[in-house]
């Protein structure tokens, strides 16, 4: 097959080009966030991290919000992913699947998690819900309606329970990263599947 030329294979190389360099920014503010927190991230601070002129980065995003609702998307794009690959478990062993993948997602990558949920001084929040924020919801309503199916129950507010639980795995990952919870990470972890084994039980009364 020849290869692409001209006008087409110079736009292709160009979205390429534009991709990777969205990808080094976006990396860059992990990184600084990692480093010294959220506060710290400015988009001067990525600049110098990557030893580029500011003007250069407003080329990619309009400002410190867009880059921060880009890793918002970002991050709930890869826990869903994560997610989907948890639901093919049977329905015995789905939720505790589930938590434990978002447990990890959680600690793996803490500072793309704190940033999704306004987490760790970070100064931005959104009035609207990313698609990828529904896709997860999305995968856990499912998974819970079909544990039900399988125990012979019927979820009257399949909506609310899937808040149920999702604030379940987000209220114990909060606690255990801010300290909150005494004892190792592990005590944490363990307290949240013996919530969520809880939750599965008492969803139909």
């Amino acid at each position: 097959m020849a290869e692409t030329s001209g006008p087409s294979a110079s736009r292709l190389r160009r979205e390429r080009e534009r991709t990777e360099m969205r990808q080094r920014l976006l990396a860059a503010a992990r990184a600084i966030a990692t480093a010294e927190g959220w506060a710290a991230v400015t988009i001067r601070r990525i600049a110098d991290h990557l030893e580029y002129t500011s003007p250069i980065l407003y080329q990619h995003f309009a400002g410190k919000d867009a880059l921060l609702r880009e890793l918002v998307r970002e991050g709930f794009r890869e826990v869903a992913q994560r997610l989907r690959v948890a639901a093919e478990q049977p329905p015995d062993r789905l939720l505790p699947a589930l938590a434990r993948t978002y447990w990890d997602f959680a600690f793996e990558a803490p500072e793309l998690y704190q940033v999704m949920h306004g987490l760790d001084g970070v100064p931005f929040g959104t009035a609207e819900t990313p698609q990828e924020a529904r896709d997860a919801f999305t995968l856990c309503r499912a998974a819970l309606l079909r544990v039900a199916a399988a125990q012979g129950r019927r979820l009257d507010d399949p909506d609310g329970a899937t808040d149920t639980f999702w604030a379940c795995l987000h209220g114990f990952v909060s606690l255990a990263m801010s300290r909150r919870i005494a004892g190792p990470r592990e005590r944490a972890r363990d307290l949240m599947l013996g919530a969520v084994d809880v939750l599965a039980r008492g969803f139909d009364r």
